[in-house]
């Protein structure tokens, strides 16, 4: 049996309630959730720090056709681990078979890509139609640029806020269909837009807490691999790093992510508390009415 312990998830919960079942679900089952998830995370993280390198080397030394179509298709591999990854920590909380899983992790990954492509696409032209309209280029005011672009970008990220309950219940519900996601379920979780928000928040505020004292590896070693690139090109100093630093790197990167992947399993278990919460009060809501209706 793969599931794991979990509070009952019919139950009304604040934000913090949320927070404090999904530390316990996670530390409680800890052991559980490594030995049946470990695999997943290690070859999802070997394949996140290939592309983090190749991101990083393209950055640091320039790019060509080769490794641009290397970047590519190993991104497309990034995307792959990532979904089978989320597939698996979701089959211990649904119980459903790993096929399944996998093809509805698709479908919202599908799903997220297509929304952040149409944004991309609308701020870029939006971008573009500024400096068509406004030259010689060196006159240009970037300042409304730049803050038009952070504030949209913020405005996106909140409006995709209510689809931490839609894709959760996606995810639960054998019977969701995908097609709510974008119209029922979205609309049921703006209306508990506040307690998303908080939550949330909060959970990705710890994460990234963590992550930052998890990092620090890795952000050294970039740093000298950034600082060696710039002695030699700039200054033409040798490099003074050793043969075998690349491969250092490399598995700084690899363990980073490992660990990376499991602070993220934290989030996962907040966001499934949260639809239960939610779920908890609309049915508490409809038997109000309910009941509403038949006093009146």
């Amino acid at each position: 049996m793969d599931n794991i312990k979990k509070s009952s998830i019919s139950k009304s919960r604040s934000y913090t309630a949320c927070l404090s079942e999904a530390h316990r679900m996670l530390f409680d089952n800890f052991r559980v959730i490594f030995s049946r998830t470990w695999i997943y995370a290690a070859a999802m993280a070997i394949i996140w720090a290939a592309s983090f390198s190749l991101v990083n080397r393209t950055l640091l030394y320039g790019t060509n056709l080769g490794l641009t179509i290397t970047s590519c298709a190993i991104l497309l591999l990034t995307l792959a681990a990532s979904v089978i990854f989320y597939a698996r920590v979701i089959h211990l909380v649904n119980g459903r078979p790993m096929k399944w899983n996998i093809a509805r992790c698709s479908a919202l990954a599908t799903f997220f890509i297509a929304l952040t492509i149409v944004a991309s696409t609308v701020c870029t032209t939006i971008v573009y139609a500024y400096f068509a309209n406004r030259q010689p280029a060196y006159s240009i005011d970037l300042r409304p640029v730049i803050m038009a672009t952070t504030v949209a970008s913020v405005a996106f990220s909140l409006l995709m806020l209510p689809y931490t309950y839609a894709s959760m219940k996606y995810l639960i519900e054998p019977e969701s269909k995908f097609g709510n996601i974008i119209t029922k379920s979205y609309i049921t979780g703006l209306r508990h837009w506040g307690l998303i928000f908080t939550a949330m928040l909060l959970a990705i505020l710890c994460v990234l807490v963590v992550s930052l004292f998890v990092s620090i590896p890795m952000y050294i070693v970039t740093t000298a691999d950034a600082y060696s690139v710039f002695g030699v090109n700039v200054i033409g100093d040798l490099t003074g790093l050793p043969s075998y630093f690349h491969v250092i790197e490399y598995f700084v990167f690899a363990f980073t992510f490992f660990i990376w992947s499991y602070m993220n399993i934290f989030v996962i278990f907040v966001s499934y508390f949260l639809y239960g919460s939610i779920e908890t009060r609309e049915k508490e809501k409809k038997a109000f009415l309910k009941h509403e209706k038949q006093t009146a």
